[in-house]
């Protein structure tokens, strides 16, 4: 197909006549007659705004078929998506489980040093989900900065009434949660249990509602393949600068987490000190009291303190690209 034939087809295929074109545009219907027409080419500038507009890579438009490229997923884009969302909201809502798991251990009376051996693995286990997903996902959108609309109207219409019950049903399982856990710890206390199991199966609710709102969200940021176009864009024009930010962010939290590791190496030897003289001694020796019982705590604390100077960093950042617009 032609440039003419292709802009002929986007415009027709999103219910935009000649004038409406022109007038976003800027030019005149007679300007977009000829484009049609193949009598002449629009200015560069013009091109990157029907790419834009219509969500199409400049060489479809120019020189392919973007009627093929619109109704076909060659970048299997949809997988990608499908698969991210399902991987990263799982990553999230397995968190939140962890948590409630070590509410049930503590009321089953596991060893402290148990439930916190697997709640250090579980939330290792989430995090290289995240790290790994992360740059697969990144990956893909280097490989693919543009995608051009294949979704149908009819796909689009289906997901837009879903959405509402993939918000909804989750809230109102919060809600359910916070009202029912009260009843809950009455009922385990009144049968002579603990009530951290109350507290537990309401964090796993909690879980199941977040994980169900945060694949939600991200299936509709799937479905605004302009959104993603215009991201890719923007981080392309902006990536020397934000690369420069991430590697500033990069030291800091590396400073930071070396502290952090420095420290809890020195509660270690300080255990391990007292360790050996409570044995020499005779003395009894108490795990869950001494400073390793604590010192966990410094990671935690790093990592906080690592997300507190990349938001110092990235709305510096924003603040000037926001002055570059202006």
């Amino acid at each position: 197909m032609s440039f003419g034939e292709n802009l002929q087809f986007l415009r027709k295929k999103n219910n935009i006549t000649q004038e409406q074109l022109a007038e976003r545009l800027g030019v005149s219907r007679q300007s977009v007659s000829k484009w049609e027409s193949d009598g002449s080419y629009p200015e560069m500038d013009k091109l990157m705004q029907l790419c834009e507009m219509f969500s199409c890579n400049m060489d479809a438009l120019l020189r392919g078929n973007v009627e093929e490229h619109t109704m076909e997923d060659t970048a299997h884009y949809d997988a990608h998506m499908n698969d991210f969302s399902k991987w990263i909201a799982g990553a999230v809502g397995f968190l939140i489980f962890n948590a409630g798991l070590q509410c049930i251990l503590d009321g089953l009376g596991v060893a402290e040093e148990i439930s916190q051996l697997i709640f250090f693995i579980f939330t290792a286990i989430s995090v290289i989900i995240f790290v790994v997903k992360g740059i697969q996902h990144d990956h893909f959108k280097k490989k693919n900065p543009s995608i051009s609309q294949f979704y149908t109207e009819d796909v689009l219409e289906n997901f837009a009434g879903k959405f509402p019950w993939m918000v909804a049903i989750p809230v109102g399982a919060i809600i359910i949660g916070v009202a029912c856990e009260p009843l809950l710890e009455k009922i385990f206390l009144s049968k002579g249990l603990s009530g951290d199991f109350s507290s537990g199966i309401f964090l796993w609710v909690i879980a199941a509602a977040v994980t169900a709102l945060v694949y939600g969200g991200m299936q509709k940021s799937k479905y605004s393949v302009e959104t993603y176009n215009k991201e890719n864009e923007y981080n392309k024009e902006q990536g020397k600068e934000r690369k420069a930010v991430q590697r500033k962010i990069g030291k800091w939290c590396g400073v930071i987490m070396l502290i952090a590791t420095i420290l809890f190496l020195l509660s270690i030897g300080i255990e391990i000190g007292d360790f050996q003289e409570a044995m020499a001694t005779g003395l009894g020796y108490q795990w869950k009291t001494s400073i390793l019982a604590y010192s966990w705590i410094v990671f935690p604390i790093g990592g906080i303190l690592c997300g507190i100077v990349a938001v110092i960093f990235n709305s510096s950042l924003e603040e000037k690209e926001d002055e570059g617009m202006e």
